[in-house]
């Protein structure tokens, strides 16, 4: 609790550092607490922490931040953007001042103007925390509902993903390696070597950005691929940057072969798509097609269909449990392990969703159509969630898909009556922006940590909603303090543009649309069926929903470098060579992850951009 507010402070300040599935702050924390936790041993092993409290205290610091990264920078904002800045920008009063509850929104100008323009010390924002605590209780209140209804599907479907398909986790090798690997860990020379030669070469980057005279390696953007294709149509393929990453290089060791392999071939049969629809004559660019006006080919409405498929193909696979499950909440089965039983945690599901659809309703959004929308959040982020258990990619931005998107294309917006579609966009904005931190996988991810540590389920379901309450809260006050000191950022320009473009250009269903996502789902339900009767089948479902929305763009060659890696040293080598490939992964990420950890650093006490290991810069996302 006391290490969640300082990593929603990094949050706030350092975003870049919280767009990848392994967030860094934490994993900082937990480096630093290992080598503290190392000298306490040393000195008084009573007082030491134990593998599971270093574990638990890690896996709740993932839980809370993934809350008070992505959801709070697109959420906290909007709380008083629309009275703050309305006279820069009209449509604020115009469509959202009016149809917003009050509750929710701050919609006094007058009392925000030390928040718009900072330059305040602690004790003035201590004073002014009460403007601000309706707001912070029922955000909270309503993050807390959707996670709590992440959780419980986490625990209704633990044991299926865990014990009986075995899914491998490939982000919690690191600080499982970190504080169960024991001294046999700290003591392998090549995660040595690893760690020493890419912490060598960061701080030497970093040190060159700041002193542009001395030299550098570049280990980050190494170029464009699209710069080889400057006439049309080739140049549709878009921003195709060439980016090591060392990082993702190692994060990508961890993952199944077939995987990387099939993420590869989906990405670049979406660029051969976009050149295809480019010559055409359709617009072509980074997401070539997409967003609130689908235009071919479709990409956001083929990862809906996707993400879809992949959820009742789990449902699919998981039906004998499932069935297992429904007997034991009908007949009241005692969980092993000393967990959360099954009939509590559907009973904690429903209550959920019955708790979300009156939050709709206080909202102004009828009881149905809220729980139906947040249903539909949910399948996905239950898709999401299952794919990062097993395979584990570097990011899932899966940018701007929402939804938003499946209503629209599905029902239209003809006759949709404005305060229903403001309340929508702005409040529900934050299921709809990005997902590269959202808050389910790592609930997940912290089970499956408690499950290798033996430690009971219970206490771990009770450290993560305590996680979700507390980073909740941590986000939104340091987001806060951070515009009381420095003045707010101008915000809620993207949601009242989507708001605009559905209530002045109202729109039919759209078939076409709608085709492509029932297009996305047969793609993965060929494919299981595929792989299902033929395991060597080297296409996997998976790669293709990731692949077709944004995001594997930024590491799509770190992969390729870690599949041509892998391949040949499993080919080559053998098992023997593969561990050691292990360790020397797990290397080079604990150095770039302790390089960032000093740059970030200096970067939140001085205030001015520094090198970052990150996909995106501190003075843009293309640095």
């Amino acid at each position: 609790m006391l290490l969640t507010p300082v990593c929603a402070y990094w949050a706030t300040e350092q975003p870049v550092d919280m767009i990848l599935s392994l967030i860094i702050p934490p994993v900082s924390c937990l480096l630093i607490l290992v080598l503290l936790n190392a000298f306490v041993y040393w000195a008084r092993p009573r007082w030491a922490l134990t593998t599971a409290e270093l574990l638990i205290t890690y896996g709740m610091l993932q839980a809370a931040t993934a809350i008070a990264s992505e959801w709070m920078i697109v959420t906290n904002p909007l709380i008083a953007a629309f009275a703050a800045f309305e006279t820069r920008n009209p449509k604020f009063g115009q469509w959202m001042l009016p149809n917003l509850p009050d509750f929710l929104f701050l919609k006094d100008a007058t009392r925000l103007a030390d928040y718009q323009t900072g330059g305040r010390d602690l004790g003035y924002f201590f004073t002014q925390l009460p403007l601000w605590m309706g707001p912070i209780f029922w955000w909270t209140l309503l993050f807390g509902l959707v996670c709590g209804a992440m959780l419980c599907i986490n625990v209704l479907m633990r044991q299926e993903w865990t014990e009986r398909e075995k899914l491998s986790f490939p982000l919690i090798q690191l600080p499982l390696a970190m504080t169960h690997g024991g001294p046999s860990f700290w003591r392998n020379r090549l995660m040595w070597t690893g760690l020493a030669g890419i912490f060598a070469i960061d701080m030497l980057n970093g040190f060159a950005f700041l002193y542009p005279s001395l030299p550098s390696i570049p280990v980050r953007f190494l170029g464009d691929l699209q710069r080889a294709f400057p006439d049309p149509p080739f140049n549709a393929i878009g921003w195709t940057p060439i980016g090591l990453f060392p990082f993702i290089v190692g994060l990508s060791i961890f993952l199944p072969t077939d995987l990387m392999f099939s993420v590869l071939f989906f990405f670049f049969m979406r660029k051969t798509i976009q050149v295809i629809a480019a010559s055409m004559g359709y617009p072509q660019g980074v997401f070539g097609g997409g967003g609130l006006v689908p235009s071919p080919p479709y990409f956001n409405e083929q990862s809906w269909g996707a993400f879809l498929g992949l959820f009742f193909s789990a449902l699919w696979v998981a039906r004998g449990y499932l069935r297992k499950v429904w007997s034991n909440i009908l007949f009241g089965a005692r969980c092993p392990q000393g967990g959360i039983s099954p009939r509590w945690a559907c009973a904690g599901l429903v209550g959920a969703l019955l708790g979300l659809g009156w939050f709709g309703t206080r909202c102004g959004l009828s009881f149905g159509y809220t729980v139906v929308y947040l249903a539909i959040f949910l399948a996905f982020s239950t898709a999401l969630t299952r794919m990062r258990a097993q395979l584990g990619p570097p990011t899932h931005e899966m940018a701007f898909m929402g939804p938003n998107q499946l209503l629209v294309d599905f029902h239209g917006t003809q006759g949709v009556s404005t305060p229903l579609i403001a309340r929508t966009v702005a409040i529900l904005y934050f299921t709809n922006r990005s997902h590269r931190t959202h808050p389910m996988p790592s609930q997940l991810e912290l089970m499956k940590m408690g499950e290798r540590t033996g430690t009971s389920q219970k206490l771990i379901f009770f450290a993560i909603l305590l996680a979700i309450v507390w980073g909740s809260v941590s986000g939104h006050v340091m987001s806060l303090l951070r515009s009381y000191r420095w003045g707010a950022r101008y915000a809620g320009a993207d949601v009242v543009a989507v708001v605009n473009e559905l209530v002045t250009r109202p729109r039919p269903p759209n078939t076409t649309a709608t085709t492509f996502v029932g297009l996305g789902m047969a793609v993965v339900f060929v494919l299981n069926f595929i792989r299902f009767r033929l395991p060597w089948f080297p296409l996997h479902p998976m790669g293709y929903a990731l692949s077709m929305n944004f995001g594997v763009d930024y590491y799509w060659f770190g992969i390729f470098v870690a599949w041509v890696l892998k391949a040949s040293v499993q080919r080559y080598v053998g098992l023997k060579g593969y561990q050691k490939l292990h360790h020397l992964a797990l290397g080079v990420i604990l150095g770039e992850m302790a390089a960032e950890t000093i740059w970030a650093s200096w970067a939140l006490i001085n205030r001015y951009a520094t090198y970052t290991i990150s996909i995106n810069g501190r003075l843009g996302w293309n640095q």
